[in-house]
């Protein structure tokens, strides 16, 4: 799906993704479901960065 999309267009999607939760959020701070995106987002940023210091 991702891979089908042109250079620039993942982080456009990337964003809007993280703009609907992060509205989401602040109209209903207990939303299950942006609980979860946020986690799931930071657990994914967390293992890019580990990948990327042991690379160097």
């Amino acid at each position: 799906m991702l891979g089908a999309l042109e250079e620039d267009q993942p982080f456009q999607v990337l964003a809007q993704l993280f703009a609907r939760y992060e509205q989401r959020r602040e109209l209903h701070p207990d939303d299950p479901e942006a609980a979860i995106f946020f986690q799931t987002l930071r657990t994914i940023l967390a293992q890019v960065q580990s990948c990327n210091l042991n690379r160097r």
